[in-house]
């Protein structure tokens, strides 16, 4: 059974966890989780990928004297931007690579050979993009990384912006995850605004969703506004995601095991 999951979040991960305990329960799972890149953010000139760090690296806490440590006692860039030293590891690599030239999706899949997920790992996008949140300033209007705003608690934003969003595009494999899934899992976080709003946005995205032949679960809908919830269809799974995995699985034709990606 494939079953793909997205746009993951760092506030999603439990689903994720969840989708991992339920639908790895059988042999011949093949899981693709598809990871927002919608509110990366580039401090200390590296650029990091908090959603695909969430679903890729341990979770762990900074070391005293360590890289990010010394980084956050110069108080001089991004105080708000909390890191460990696995993820600046990554993010120095990251850059590394996309200055050499490589799209995301190339340099996800090559990291992801560091801790061998059993799952596919993709990011939403192929491009850098960041979401920007506007907000009122001392003197003039002030634009703030979305991952700012949310730390700092601020909800006076007058508008958003993604400077390169209309030229963005699903990352390679992204749709092709989605049309040949048996199970679409579309999760929503609390800031829909900032990465499932956006999805849906994506070329190809809605009719990837709408036209796939996998059934479609959402978890967290709800928090999406009506019109596009009823355009999503699917089917809320907020609390029987184990049960209607289950389900699936069972009506799923046996077409022999397959490998989980590792």
């Amino acid at each position: 059974m494939k079953i793909t999951v997205l746009p993951v979040t760092d506030g999603l991960t439990h689903v994720l966890a969840d989708v991992r305990q339920a639908g790895l329960q059988h042999a011949d799972t093949d899981l693709t989780v598809i990871a927002s890149t919608l509110t990366d953010v580039t401090v200390h000139g590296l650029r990091f990928c908090p959603d695909i760090d969430a679903c890729l690296i341990p979770p762990a806490s900074p070391v005293p004297g360590g890289a990010a440590a010394e980084l956050a006692a110069f108080r001089v860039d991004a105080e708000w931007f909390r890191m460990n030293d696995l993820q600046l590891a990554a993010a120095v690599l990251r850059s590394r690579l996309m200055g050499l030239g490589y799209g995301l999706a190339a340099v996800t899949q090559a990291m992801s050979k560091r801790y061998a997920p059993d799952f596919t790992l993709l990011p939403l996008t192929d491009t850098a993009v960041e979401t920007m949140v506007v907000v009122p300033g001392a003197q003039s209007e002030e634009a703030w990384p979305a991952r700012r705003y949310t730390a700092e608690g601020r909800t006076d934003a007058t508008r958003i912006a993604r400077p390169v969003f209309d030229s963005a595009k699903a990352a390679p494999g992204v749709l092709k995850a989605i049309r040949e899934a048996d199970v679409v899992i579309f999760a929503v976080d609390e800031r829909p605004e900032f990465t499932a709003e956006p999805t849906l946005r994506l070329p190809g995205m809605m009719d990837a969703l709408t036209g796939t032949r996998a059934q479609v679960l959402t978890v967290g809908a709800d928090r999406l506004d009506a019109e596009t919830r009823t355009g999503l269809g699917g089917e809320k799974a907020d609390e029987r995601l184990a049960e209607l995995l289950a389900e699936a699985a069972s009506a799923r034709p046996d077409d022999g095991p397959t490998t989980v990606w590792g």
